[in-house]
């Protein structure tokens, strides 16, 4: 009997184990699917009218019914769509993949799996063997000089930043104060999602979304369409170089990730010789975990790695970071999201 047992308390290990391993197998595949599907306008088509057959979608997706449908039960086994008997069904996580909803991920499935994304992991023996990011080798450029230079691949990697921003947004806006801030920079803003946001809540307060060129029509569009054009502005330049000066609070979202220690240090540097005497700058990334439990963060540190040269920190590493740059963190606030938003102030 107890012989028996072991055996079976084994083969549950086993099991498990064989599970890990097929998981990390075709993850690729799996995302690779979702971004088709988001691609094909699937979720989108359900969103309209559902259930529908697969003979239905691939008509109006103009795909071929067979492989469709094929697909479609691939991405139900993972809970993405519910087979309904009648036809197919989106369920909660099948809804982030349609185009239309506020918390609508396609865009973000559509960006990493885009060609310089695609072509780049290719490399990435390469990446872990240089400690370099890979764009460089590949296409003959940083990733972000590619995105200034490829307009639509460029303004759905803009696209996919609003969807991980709109993760952020109401956790930044419930956890921090900003009715002492009477100009707000967005360093690296994108479209402005997060500043127009801010901007909205707090009425007396004026900003700038601070980017490269070929943001500047993301960026502008929003503004007017928001109706903040009077309080809120687009202005393009690089950060490592100087950031628009006597603002009381910098917005760094999602950007520190993007680059090493160094570079880092010289888009802060920016920042600490261009705030107002009392500003502050608001630094909302993921912070890696400090016993490295699972999570988004490790994962994406390796495509920082692949992609921008950039990484991942836990918060004493972004202490020190900031503490090179002349300023000292004054307190981490957890956002309810998977990002943090850390608070720092210029060193006496």
């Amino acid at each position: 009997m107890a012989d028996s047992s072991v055996q079976a308390h084994g083969g549950d290990a086993a099991a498990q184990t064989d599970k890990i391993v097929i998981d990390m197998l075709t993850g690729a595949w799996v995302t690779q699917l979702a971004a088709a599907i988001a691609r094909l306008g699937v979720p989108d088509l359900l969103a309209a009218r559902q259930p529908q057959t697969c003979e239905q979608l691939a008509k109006a997706a103009k795909a071929d019914p067979l492989a469709l449908g094929r697909s479609m039960r691939a991405l139900a086994s993972l809970g993405v769509f519910r087979d309904t008997g009648a036809g197919y069904a989106l369920t909660s996580v099948g809804d982030r993949l349609r185009s239309d909803t506020e918390a609508s991920m396609r865009d973000f499935f559509l960006a990493e799996t885009d060609e310089v994304h695609r072509r780049s992991w290719d490399h990435l023996v390469d990446a872990i063997r240089s400690g370099r990011p890979q764009p460089q080798a590949v296409f003959g450029m940083p990733v972000f000089e590619y995105y200034s230079t490829h307009a639509a691949e460029g303004e759905q990697f803009g696209k996919a930043m609003r969807s991980t921003s709109a993760m952020s947004e109401r956790g930044v806006l419930d956890s921090c104060d900003f009715s002492d801030a009477k100009l707000i920079v967005d360093i690296g803003g994108g479209n402005g999602s997060l500043l127009r946001a801010i901007l909205s809540r707090y009425s007396n307060t004026e900003g700038i979304v601070f980017d490269l060129p070929y943001m500047g029509g993301q960026a502008v569009a929003a503004i007017r369409s928001s109706e903040l054009g009077e309080r809120c502005r687009f202005e393009s330049g690089d950060f490592f170089e100087a950031v628009p000066p006597n603002a009381d609070v910098h917005l760094l979202r999602f950007i520190l990730h993007d680059w090493d220690d160094e570079k880092s240090i010289r888009i802060l540097r920016s920042c600490r010789s261009a705030l107002a005497p009392s500003g502050r700058v608001l630094v909302v990334e993921m912070l890696v975990p400090e016993n490295n439990e699972p999570g988004f963060p490790q994962l994406m540190d390796m495509n920082m790695l692949v992609m921008t040269g950039g990484m991942e920190r836990n918060e004493s590493e972004y202490g020190r970071l900031l503490g090179r740059a002349g300023f000292r963190i004054t307190q981490v606030l957890s956002t309810g999201s998977p990002f943090s938003v850390i608070e720092a102030r210029p060193t006496e």
